[in-house]
C-alpha cells in the first residue's frame, strides 16, 4: 500500500472521528437539557405533593421541551446512523441533495457554525457513483472553512447545479476573509483527486466550488 493511500487512511478515520465527536458534544447538550427540565418537573411534582402553589404552566413547559430535545435526539442519531453507514461502501451512487444536507446539519453542530442558505435545486437531485465519506469529507471541510471565512454570526450560501456532461457543481459562496489558513491544504487536495473531483477557489476566496464527476470506476 502506497504511503498516499495511507494518509488518505489517516484523514479519513479523523474525518470520521471529528464529526462522531461533534455528534456526541450535540447528543450531551440534548442530555443535558432534558436532565434540567425533568429536575424542575420534579421540583414541580414535590411542591404539589406537599400542597404548595405552582403554575400550572411550567410543569406544560417542562414537559414540552423534554419532549422536544427527545424528537431532536432522536433526528440527530439518525444524521450519525446516516454518516456511520456511509463507510459500508467504497463506491456507491449517492444522491447529491441528501449528502449535501446531511453535512450541513452535522457541520451546524460546530460551536463555531454559522448559518447556512441551501436551496436544493428544482430539477431531479444530481446522483453520482463516487466514494461516499471521501465526498463528504470535501464536503465538511468547505463548510468549516466557510465558517471560519465568516465566524458564527454570519451567513453563508450553498447550491447544487447539475452539470450538462452528468457531474455536479457544489458551490459555495458569500465567504468572507476572517480564516487565518489557506484552503484547500495538499492533504484536502489529495482527497478530491482519489475520488477525481476537484476544489476550485476563486482568487478573492469569497467562493469556492466542488466538482464532482458523474462516475469513477476506482478511489485513486
Amino acid at each position: 500500500m502506497s504511503s498516499a493511500i495511507e494518509f488518505q487512511n489517516n484523514e479519513d478515520l479523523a474525518f470520521f472521528g471529528k464529526v462522531n465527536a461533534s455528534i456526541s458534544h450535540e447528543l450531551k447538550n440534548i442530555l443535558a437539557i432534558i436532565s434540567e427540565a425533568a429536575g424542575l418537573l420534579n421540583d414541580l411534582t414535590e411542591m404539589a405533593t406537599k400542597g404548595q402553589d405552582f403554575k400550572l404552566e411550567m410543569m406544560k413547559t417542562c414537559s414540552q421541551d423534554i419532549i422536544e430535545e427527545i424528537q431532536r435526539g432522536f433526528a440527530t442519531i439518525k444524521r450519525m446512523n446516516t454518516f456511520s453507514h456511509s463507510m459500508d461502501d467504497p463506491l456507491k451512487r449517492v444522491n447529491l441533495i441528501e449528502d449535501l444536507g446531511l453535512m450541513i446539519n452535522l457541520a451546524g453542530f460546530l460551536s463555531f457554525a454559522s448559518k447556512v442558505n441551501f436551496d436544493p435545486p428544482e430539477e431531479a437531485a444530481p446522483i453520482v457513483l463516487t466514494c461516499p465519506w471521501r465526498l463528504q469529507n470535501l464536503i465538511y471541510q468547505a463548510l468549516v472553512f466557510a465558517f471560519e471565512s465568516v465566524g458564527p454570526d454570519g451567513e453563508i450560501q450553498v447550491s447544487l447545479h447539475a452539470q450538462k456532461n452528468g457531474s455536479a457543481r457544489i458551490a459555495f459562496s458569500g465567504l468572507g476573509t476572517k480564516s487565518a489558513r489557506t484552503f484547500p491544504v495538499e492533504e484536502t487536495i489529495q482527497i478530491a483527486a482519489s475520488i477525481s473531483a476537484e476544489i476550485v477557489v476563486t482568487d478573492d476566496t469569497k467562493a469556492l466550488d466542488i466538482l464532482v464527476p458523474h462516475l469513477i470506476e476506482s478511489m485513486r
